[in-house]
């Protein structure tokens, strides 16, 4: 079998090996009174994103992008901020968002859009160590 040949089968298998990140839409919730800590953590298949106390009502969680590649997922978000100039309820906020993850889940990177913060967070993350668990 000439080079050529050679090359072009090992290309051909390593294409068929390879599985591509795919887009994801999973399923959350928001909310504006969240009790979790202020980062991300994970207890089971959820996974809370917290942003801590706001001064208005208009700051949110939005979902950049969700991929998966087999049991690892990624997850990216920014934080909504008030538009300048526009009228705001002055009400204390805590928002977050809750992501539920595919059961089989292996890993899970979660990277803040605004600053390029990262988590990794594995299933042995779930335990919630704030209470000692």
């Amino acid at each position: 079998m000439s080079r050529l040949a050679v090359f072009f089968v090992i290309a051909l298998l390593s294409a068929c090996t390879t599985v591509p990140a795919q887009s994801l839409r999973l399923p959350m919730s928001q909310t504006n009174h969240c009790a979790d800590p202020v980062g991300v953590t994970v207890k089971q298949r959820a996974l809370t994103i917290a942003l801590g106390e706001r001064p208005t009502a208009g700051y949110g969680i939005d979902v950049v992008a969700q991929e998966g590649q087999g049991d690892s997922l990624a997850l990216t978000y920014r934080e909504r901020r008030p538009q300048p100039g526009m009228m705001q309820a002055q009400v204390m906020t805590s928002p977050c968002l809750q992501v539920m993850l595919p059961s089989g889940w292996q890993q899970v990177t979660v990277t803040n859009a605004d600053n390029g913060r990262q988590w990794q967070l594995t299933p042995s993350d779930s335990i919630d160590k704030r209470m000692g668990q």
